[in-house]
């Protein structure tokens, strides 16, 4: 009993059964219940991207997915925690797509190097403040690899203030400045249809693969 106390304390945003476990308990407050209105928006606009293969890291219970199968995109949703993966699942079969337009990896995003160049499209939304600080030059790399040339990032970043997370800290500036060594940003604008609980703290961007 000690020693699987001992464990449960050891395990950190790094691995996929302390997510798990946030699944299983239903402690899930940044899942909001539906997409982002944001993307849904970006989606209708004259700027919206034509469709073709989108990646979605840390995509947990799916909302996201959604919108963007609705506007004929094939949608990869990739998280390593199963019961997220389990309900964006259902939800492709509610609508249809499951194997032919939606698709599911139950993997570590920094660990599926055999989809390097594969994408044309890479939505962040809520994973890159939920890693560790530390990795995210690294996840500016790995996204970089997984997109096409000339492949672009969709992102629609959550910032925060705090000092400890997940969500952990972020500002525009961070942003900025990790993402120039391989993006150019084409797009960049704080949305005017944000959820409440994040009005005023989101920064939506469009950036090409240098």
């Amino acid at each position: 009993m000690q020693q699987a106390q001992q464990q449960a304390k050891s395990l950190t945003v790094d691995d996929k059964d302390w997510w798990e476990q946030l699944y299983q308990a239903k402690r899930t407050p940044w899942d909001l219940g539906k997409p982002a209105p944001p993307l849904v928006t970006y989606l209708k606009s004259p700027y919206a991207p034509q469709p073709g293969r989108i990646a979605v890291p840390g995509c947990g219970r799916g909302h996201d997915c959604l919108p963007f199968l609705a506007s004929g995109f094939e949608v990869t949703g990739i998280d390593f925690a199963p019961s997220a993966v389990q309900a964006t699942y259902q939800k492709f079969q509610q609508v249809g797509m499951s194997g032919t337009k939606g698709y599911l990896l139950e993997r570590n995003v920094f660990d599926i190097h055999e989809y390097d160049n594969y994408y044309d499209y890479v939505l962040e939304h809520c994973f890159f403040p939920a890693i560790d600080p530390s990795r995210r030059r690294t996840y500016v790399y790995t996204i970089a690899d997984l997109l096409k040339p000339g492949g672009k990032l969709i992102g629609l970043w959550w910032l925060q203030e705090s000092k400890s997370g997940p969500p952990f800290p972020l500002t525009k500036h961070d942003i900025y400045d990790l993402f120039d060594s391989r993006f150019t940003i084409d797009i960049a604008y704080a949305p005017n249809d944000s959820f409440p609980q994040r009005r005023d703290a989101e920064l939506l961007t469009v950036m090409t693969k240098r």
